[in-house]
């Protein structure tokens, strides 16, 4: 199942909003009372039947006077819509009681359902339901809405909350993780247990005889009986975690709290991909995974290398996961567009409606400017490196070096070239380096990364990349030599391609003593494109021509060529 879109008038700060979502990994965010929570709960309303605890009474509802919106008219109703795709490979068992419900097949692949519920004043909840666009009567909506919700298809992680999950043995309290089995694994266990059974009942009936003894001295008389424990015969199995390093087994209660929370959201990713994977036919409907800050108790490392994974594993489960984060570590940098960015409209100083900010399209980076601080026009030139892919990436000045560098890629001139595998991607000049935020922030999208600059900006890039940890050469590297005029990338070229141009272009060479800025700017991008050119019309270039083009692609292959 997927939440593809929710609606909501008049509940709490969701006066009037429409929210769209991404079917793989989204994420909320905004500020402190933007409204994420109110979302949140309008998820758990629908989908989470209750807490496996009873005792805890978390169970969500409507209730007219606690959830309507305080400034608006009272006499308003509460309405929420959602709207769900449902497929016949994640989710046969609820297209099945759909189409019961409805007396009628569904033929498509893919079944659209559209849910509204409505609160007024009465107290009354009224459910209304469609089907790919065919309303249904109104005793069959509520049954799909009960199906729903009893299906308990919410797991809702809150990294904020204490989790009771908690046996005792040895005389200690553990943790456990409570994972689901498929029926193949239940019958196995079950099998298991009919001999520890037949050998609990012969202990106790030697146990039963010698405690009757002790209790005929009692003035009442009691008979015991023993009762030897239940078989699974649940779908659930309770194992104790421990976690271990390279030296030490430790109860995964004894780990700091961001070891804890990290471990059970994974166990919390696990479940959700078992039910969707084990379950039968009559039974399998796919769970949606919200997880509420996630980046709780980690430090900003583990929170970039945690992102990534939850990112991979809900693409690779193809569980739809909801992220509720403060952190752009959390976000989703392969698809900007997935991340959801709340904030509240403020009308004479107080905070009125939860309001969608748009992050869509060019404003893609609003929420990772909401949360990194900085204003959203620094992220105009990494919008490349947003978009890249691959895991392996070579970050260069400008649109002439990823060329040159392509260029590589694709032809054997130099013996050390630059594998395929690897993206070329341009970040816009040297003042972009600067911004040692960013930069580490976008460090934390590849797997492996290498930074090139012309080495005429040595002096301002250097001491920011060092301060981010990185070391020359082995992450960063200025490109040039240092001769005047060849602190850049044209430096490396042989000198017959720089005299040939120079020599045929002498109006551009002059051009480039000129007082006007933007004549020497213009001059020198055609003088660029002119050396490129006639570097690429030849191939006869020898290894003394070549040598220091290759001992820089040596450089970068050692950091990127690797698996």
């Amino acid at each position: 199942m997927k939440l593809l879109r929710l609606s909501a008038k008049n509940f709490r700060t969701l006066q009037d909003i429409t929210i769209s979502f991404s079917t793989n990994y989204c994420t909320i965010s905004g500020k402190n009372n933007a409204g994420k929570s109110c979302v949140i709960r309008l998820l758990s309303i629908l989908f989470r039947k209750g807490d496996r605890f009873p005792w805890l009474l978390d169970e969500a509802t409507f209730d007219f006077k606690e959830d309507r919106t305080q400034w608006a008219k009272q006499a308003q109703a509460i309405e929420v819509s959602y709207e769900l795709q449902l497929s016949r490979s994640d989710d046969p068992a609820l297209i099945s009681f759909i189409e019961k419900m409805m007396s009628t097949p569904l033929s498509t692949p893919s079944v659209n359902v559209i849910l509204r519920c409505t609160l007024g004043e009465s107290e009354e909840l009224r459910i209304a339901v469609t089907v790919n666009g065919t309303s249904v009567d109104e005793k069959s909506a509520k049954e799909i809405q009960k199906k729903i919700r009893d299906s308990d298809l919410l797991f809702l992680y809150n990294s904020t909350i204490r989790h009771e999950e908690y046996y005792y043995g040895r005389g200690r309290r553990g943790m456990f993780y409570d994972f689901v089995m498929s029926e193949e694994e239940r019958k196995a266990l079950d099998d298991a247990a009919k001999t520890i059974e037949s050998r609990f009942r012969k202990l106790a009936r030697e146990h039963k005889a010698a405690l009757n003894t002790v209790l005929g001295r009692l003035s009442e008389k009691y008979d015991v009986e023993f009762s030897q424990p239940e078989r699974y015969s649940t779908r659930h199995m309770p194992l104790g975690v421990n976690l271990r390093d390279r030296h030490v087994e430790v109860p995964l209660n004894d780990w700091g709290s961001g070891t804890q929370n990290r471990t059970h959201i994974l166990m919390a990713v696990l479940q959700a991909n078992r039910i969707k994977t084990t379950a039968s036919v009559d039974d399998k409907i796919t769970p949606i995974l919200v997880i509420e800050e996630p980046e709780s108790f980690l430090h900003p490392s583990a929170q970039s290398e945690f992102g990534k994974i939850l990112r991979t594993l809900s693409l690779e489960f193809g569980i739809q996961t909801i992220v509720t984060t403060h952190s752009p570590y959390m976000l989703n940098r392969d698809e900007p567009a997935s991340n959801i960015l709340l904030c509240r409209d403020n009308r004479k100083g107080k905070n009125r409606q939860t309001c969608l900010v748009d992050a869509a399209g060019a404003n893609w980076m609003a929420p990772f400017a909401e949360h990194l601080g900085i204003v959203p026009e620094e992220f105009t030139s990494w919008r490349p490196v947003f978009s890249a892919y691959k895991s392996k990436v070579l970050l260069v000045e400008g649109p002439i070096d990823k060329e040159y560098f392509e260029f590589f890629q694709q032809n054997a001139l130099c013996p050390d070239g630059l594998d395929n595998d690897i993206e070329v991607v341009p970040y816009g000049g040297k003042d972009t380096l600067k911004n040692t935020l960013l930069v580490q922030f976008v460090l934390g999208k590849f797997d492996h990364v290498f930074v090139t600059y012309d080495l005429d900006a040595e002096n301002e890039v250097r001491a920011a990349l060092v301060r981010l940890g990185l070391k020359q050469n082995a992450d960063f590297l200025a490109i040039g030599v240092p001769e005047p005029g060849k602190d850049c990338i044209e430096g490396l070229l042989p000198e017959r391609v720089l005299s040939a141009v120079n020599g045929s272009e002498t109006a551009l060479v002059m051009k480039l003593r000129s007082k006007d800025t933007k004549e020497r700017r213009e001059a020198k991008d055609s003088l660029k494109r002119k050396y490129m050119a006639e570097f690429k019309r030849h191939d006869d270039y020898t290894k003394e021509e070549l040598k220091d083009l290759s001992k820089v692609l040596k450089t970068i292959s050692l950091k990127l060529g690797w698996p």
